[in-house]
């Protein structure tokens, strides 16, 4: 087989599963933007546990550029930026959010 012919259908293996999961995620929390894009960056750091394998680069590469997946540093400080905006990690304030984050 093709060397070019197998890294273009691994890539697309790899790709598949992470529309997967990012699809998983909007199914489980549809209602909340942010919290279901933090359940597929979870996920993702699940799935592809090692991020400098070949497999792993390619998927977090693929995330950043279809999903605007975020590391768990960058997940911090959006998180440190919104509360200084009154916006707790589910993406909501104060007068909205039912896990009173606030309380």
């Amino acid at each position: 087989m093709n060397t070019e012919i197998t890294i273009a259908v691994a890539q697309a293996s790899v790709a598949s599963k992470i529309d997967e999961i990012y699809e998983a995620a909007m199914a489980r929390f549809p209602t909340y933007e942010t919290v279901a894009h933090r359940a597929f960056c979870e996920s993702m750091l699940q799935a592809f546990p090692d991020p400098q394998s070949t497999e792993g680069a390619q998927a977090f590469q693929y995330a950043i550029g279809e999903y605007g997946y975020l590391t768990p540093e960058e997940i911090a400080a959006e998180d440190a930026e919104a509360s200084n905006d009154g916006i707790c990690s589910h993406g909501l304030d104060f007068w909205t959010c039912p896990k009173g984050c606030f309380g």
